[in-house]
């Protein structure tokens, strides 16, 4: 297929998803939670008998998402207890936790972890109190399938949180073209209102002063030029126009690009801020800043 042809949303890196199995003899539990990050970092959390196939998993949350800190849990129970491995596990299970509390005792520790103690004692060997490490195919099969549809969930729900993120970004881009447009209209024509208003002030003092008209010419052209942000409000402008073309979204996620082109924009009003010297621009220029900040902390946020 055509990539231009794939659908692309925006993503937000945050997000939460729970998929269940059940079968007659197992019911398993994926619960997805995923958080911002520079870079993608897939955690899988298991029972040590589905550890073999921890690369197949990161692989099928590779393929759907880009960044982000993704935390998979799985919890796995056995309903199949007829064969007196549930009595095996309670003693197993009940000799664990009387090691933890005989060490506590013995080195004088606290033993209020012990809650989480048991958390990970459970997540790591199961409910099922089984001795064998190995996967059938049907179990493989089962769980994987259920990882998709987890990673798959997860994409649904980034992608909703995704429009929100749009959705105020664009309203706050939205001021600040607003904005730039009010700083055009002050500063149009501003350089020649200062060389006329300069040239006026010299013609007064000029008949006391013995200047040379050509440097004074010259002077005052610069004076002129460096009130001039034409430049500065037309890279603004591409700047702005590129903000919101990027927002349509990208296979590869937008948010790195988004936050450095809030620099690239950022920069610009800073320029026309010093430059101006107008008071009202500098009161624009400080508004447009705060929706940049707000941006800003949005754009963290994004694939």
């Amino acid at each position: 297929m055509n990539a231009a042809a794939v659908k692309v949303s925006v993503k937000s890196m945050t997000g939460f998803a729970r998929v269940s199995f059940g079968a007659e003899t197992l019911e398993i539990d994926i619960e997805v939670k995923s958080v911002n990050q520079r870079y993608l970092e897939i955690i899988f959390k298991a029972p040590r008998r589905y550890s073999a196939i921890e690369r197949d998993v990161k692989a099928i949350f590779q393929q759907q998402h880009r960044r982000g800190r993704i935390e998979i849990s799985v919890t796995r129970r056995s309903k199949d207890v007829g064969n007196g491995s549930g009595i095996e596990f309670s003693l197993a299970f009940d000799s664990a936790v009387k090691r933890y509390s005989a060490a506590c005792k013995r080195y004088g520790a606290h033993g209020d972890n012990l809650a989480d103690f048991i958390g990970e004692l459970v997540l790591r060997d199961g409910m099922a109190g089984e001795d064998s490490d190995l996967l059938s195919q049907d179990e493989t099969f089962n769980l994987l399938r259920i990882i998709s549809e987890a990673s798959e969930a997860l994409v649904v729900m980034r992608e909703t949180e995704g429009l929100g993120l749009v959705s105020d970004i664009v309203q706050r881009l939205s001021t600040i073209e607003s904005l730039r447009s009010e700083i055009g209209v002050i500063m149009e024509g501003a350089p020649t209102r200062i060389k006329e208003r300069m040239e006026e002030r010299l013609k007064v003092v000029a008949s006391d002063l013995r200047l040379d008209p050509e440097r004074l010419a010259l002077e005052v052209a610069l004076l002129a030029e460096r009130v001039d942000v034409s430049e500065e409000l037309a890279r603004l402008d591409i700047h702005l126009a590129q903000f919101r073309a990027t927002l349509k979204g990208h296979l590869d996620g937008i948010g790195r690009k988004l936050d450095f082109m809030t620099q690239e924009i950022g920069r610009e009003l800073n320029t026309v801020a010093s430059k101006a010297q107008d008071a009202r621009v500098q009161g624009f220029v400080v508004d447009a800043k705060v929706a940049l900040e707000r941006i800003r902390e949005q754009v963290q946020n994004v694939e």
